[in-house]
């Protein structure tokens, strides 16, 4: 059985005391029906200020959470930044990188990824890196020479056996924020691709065992067909994710997908 994730990023979305309301009625849910969601790793990305009460709150939870962003180096004088050490002593088993937000409004680049990236990794943090196209390309080509250059550019320096700690969040940029996701065809047409591409680059088998999740406008009526793709293995959702019965719409979704 394919192991499936459940993610919600909350973007500058949710006070500390909506955040925490938001984790112990989701928490509570997990809690009630953990048989059911066996195989299925439910997270949530706050913004930062809540990330402490979370580490207190969800201590020992199956419900996971992360961080939407940090920076490369552990500690020094980098004023403003949030050090990947101190997010994992916090108890975070995620971070956010890469996000097309962060690359178009901050002017973030291939090499401070791969930086951050480097970071998290070494700092036992799963990194869920977005990838994806700016552009729509429906013969595919241009799509496929874009991921490949974004792979191995954002992986520089990325030991083979570390590849599968890195999680992929295919989000074509054209269906961020937009009225309805990439068609079902499209994603899997792009997952086959990334996982054919892992294979070459990091060896037989890379591909196979890497963990891939679909981001880009995801909600309840996109959701189900998306999670039911061989070769997907869950959602990352945001705008629709801020409605928590939605947001429990697609965790049970999941549980049937």
């Amino acid at each position: 059985m394919k192991k499936i994730l459940v993610g919600a990023a909350f973007k500058m979305n949710k006070t500390v005391e909506e955040s925490i309301e938001y984790a112990k009625e989701l928490d509570i849910f997990i809690k009630e029906h953990a048989e059911r969601l066996k195989g299925i790793d439910v997270f949530i990305l706050p913004t930062f200020l809540s990330l402490y009460t979370f580490s207190k709150l969800l201590s020992g939870s199956k419900l996971k959470f992360g961080a939407q962003n940090c920076f490369w180096a552990d500690e020094g004088a980098y004023t403003g930044e949030v050090s990947p050490m101190h997010l994992k002593k916090i108890g975070c088993t995620y971070v956010e990188l890469g996000h097309p937000e962060r690359l178009n409004i901050l002017k973030e680049d291939e090499a401070m990824i791969n930086k951050k990236i480097i970071g998290c990794l070494r700092n036992d943090l799963k990194p869920i890196l977005c990838i994806g196209e700016e552009k729509e390309h429906p013969g595919k080509d241009e799509v496929n020479d874009f991921l490949k250059k974004q792979i191995r550019g954002y992986f520089k320096d990325v030991k083979a056996e570390e590849v599968n700690n890195i999680i992929l969040a295919y989000e074509p940029v054209w269906a961020i924020g937009a009225d309805k996701s990439a068609s079902v065809g499209y994603i899997h047409d792009s997952l086959v691709f990334i996982r054919d591409f892992l294979d070459l680059e990091y060896g037989k088998n890379t591909g196979k065992n890497q963990l891939i999740i679909y981001g880009g406008s995801v909600n309840p009526k996109s959701a189900f067909e998306i999670l039911k793709l061989d070769n997907n293995n869950g959602i990352f959702i945001g705008r629709a994710a801020l409605n928590y019965d939605y947001f429990i719409k697609m965790v049970n979704m999941a549980i049937g997908a």
